[in-house]
């Protein structure tokens, strides 16, 4: 299936509703330290008028300007006063450590950087290539956003729609970091067809978990702003029940690992009530319109939508089960995201759901079983790496077809079914990937250690990072496997400081300590298959 080739660019496709919606709140911001919010017609304006000052700086169409820092509206003045001024938008992720952040604006060219506060700015500061450099938070001395609303407003540079709007890197630890080219036709194409699926409309409040930074909380952002839907973001997960409530939510867009806690929270409060447990045996539908009416007051409660990793059936069919629709989607940062989205009461438990329009989807090398690799075509597949055409050329064949590294099967009716992942990319619970390698190069700098694999594993049904070591050959002789244990693991806590903390391996029993070297392929290459558990 096909759709109309993109004409828009990224600006003009959100900001079609803006005229329309007018003074209607469009973000609200909740989170421990504060609120804040802003309607479409101020943000239209702060937007134009931070992109006059670009401007006036001398920001060139196709220049990149990083944006570190959490949701807040001045990310939000950002990312479109840099799309409108025809700069590039490179998302970073707040919790990266300063020397990631670092390698990534120096390998992706950055010339600008928009910080959210005092730490973030102490990590970019020194870096001489930034040519443009702002704060959200106020901090004397250091100008900010709001320092840099011009008088004048700029409505827009024109761009080419397959020029590149926004560029999202894995992590600069290794020295190479990837830089995914989305151009605004690819991102248009993709929450357009998103939109066909989830349906978002200006009546809706969407309160949205993922931050904005990552692919998934992106696109939800862009296609809140489209279709006029308020959207909400927290970080605050305590009183989410309060803020749901408190702004008639209906839309939950979160990762599984806040649909896990919710459920399992659920699950606790009914087990303790003698009625709740009747009903949910015998009548749970009634059981959930009273949970709805707890958690939205009268607002229609249209669905929980999950992504970014996979779902754990039983949360999907529990929920289900009160009346609460479930919906599923899979994609990747070089999908722009989505590929598939599924339904909120279909009967196929399990599946990712079918392709969007104007995806096509096929397995390769499928076994006996159906199983291969997923292959994925569109206009939502990424221009390629930026610099990096050897990994372009790696998953991107010349007609368009991007290979995933996920393994799955589709079907007799397309529906999509995540099996496993071929990359040795590990998927938290959280939605976080992390690159193996990225935490290798890291940690084999020890002096204890001489050769170490990361590797994702299961610790109480939860995926965590483990790190598989073989010490140093002269300590094994001097040492017990506890001693080397203790001693390896206190080195990994003070190195892991070099890292983002979701790459982190966090416990000691995720560390498993080898008495001799790995075995190898003649390529020399980690045989990763034979080390699955403690």
């Amino acid at each position: 299936m096909s759709i109309a080739v993109q004409t828009e660019t990224l600006v003009e496709f959100v900001e079609r509703a803006f005229t329309r919606q007018g003074q209607k709140i469009a973000l609200k911001i909740i989170t421990a330290s504060g609120r804040e919010q802003i309607s479409f017609a101020e943000l239209q304006e702060r937007a134009e008028r931070f992109a006059a000052t670009l401007r006036k700086r001398g920001l060139q169409r196709g220049e990149k300007c990083a944006i570190i820092g959490r949701p807040r509206v001045d990310w939000a003045v950002a990312f479109l006063g840099i799309l409108k001024a025809g700069g590039v938008v490179l998302p970073i992720d707040a919790s990266w450590q300063p020397v990631e952040v670092q390698r990534v604006l120096r390998e992706m060219d950055a010339v600008g950087a928009v910080v959210s506060d005092a730490p973030h700015y102490e990590m970019v500061k020194d870096q001489s290539q930034l040519q443009h450099l702002v704060t959200m938070d106020r901090i004397p001395g250091i100008p900010s956003v709001r320092d840099w609303l011009s008088a004048e407003r700029l409505r827009g540079v024109p761009a080419d729609p397959d020029e590149v709007a926004v560029m999202l890197c894995t992590s600069g630890t290794t020295g190479n970091a990837k830089g995914v080219m989305l151009s605004h036709a690819n991102i248009v194409s993709n929450a357009t067809s998103s939109l066909s699926r989830l349906d978002f409309s200006e009546d809706d409040v969407v309160l949205g978990i993922p931050p904005w930074y990552h692919v998934f909380g992106l696109i939800i952002l862009v296609c809140c702003l489209h279709a006029g839907a308020q959207l909400v973001y927290t970080d605050d997960y305590k009183n989410l029940l309060t803020y749901m409530a408190e702004n008639r939510v209906n839309i939950l867009v979160g990762v599984p690992k806040l649909f896990h806690a919710m459920y399992e929270k659920l699950e606790a409060t009914i087990q303790q009530n003698r009625l709740a447990r009747f009903l949910w045996r015998y009548a749970p539908k009634l059981l959930g319109t009273k949970i709805k009416r707890r958690l939205v007051g009268d607002a229609q409660l249209k669905y929980f939508l999950s992504g970014g990793a996979p779902l754990d059936a039983r949360v999907m069919k529990g929920f289900r089960r009160l009346g609460i629709g479930m919906v599923e989607g899979y994609g990747l940062t070089e999908t722009s995201p989505v590929l598939t989205v599924s339904t909120p009461f279909n009967d196929k438990i399990g599946s990712v759901g079918p392709a969007i329009p104007g995806v096509e989807l096929r397995i390769d090398d499928p076994n006996e079983e159906g199983i291969g690799e997923i292959v994925a075509r569109g206009p939502n597949i990424m221009k390629g790496y930026y610099k990096n055409p050897e990994a372009t050329k790696k998953v991107l064949e010349p007609d368009g077809w991007f290979h995933t590294g996920d393994l799955g099967y589709l079907d007799k009716d397309g529906w999509l079914y995540i099996k496993g992942r071929k990359k040795n990319v590990i998927v938290l619970e959280g939605g976080k990937n992390v690159y193996p390698e990225e935490v290798e190069f890291e940690l084999k700098q020890i002096p204890l250690i001489e050769e170490i694999m990361i590797k994702g594993g299961k610790r109480k049904g939860v995926e965590v990072i483990k790190a598989f070591v073989y010490p140093k050959p002269e300590l094994l002789q001097k040492h017990s496997l506890e001693e080397l244990k203790k001693m390896i693991w206190e080195a990994i806590k003070e190195k892991s400081k070099d890292l983002a903390p979701y790459k982190r391996v966090h416990s000691i029993h995720d560390l498993i300590i080898l008495d001799k070297p790995f075995e190898k392929s003649s390529k020399l290459d980690i045989k990763r298959y034979l080390y699955e558990e403690a």
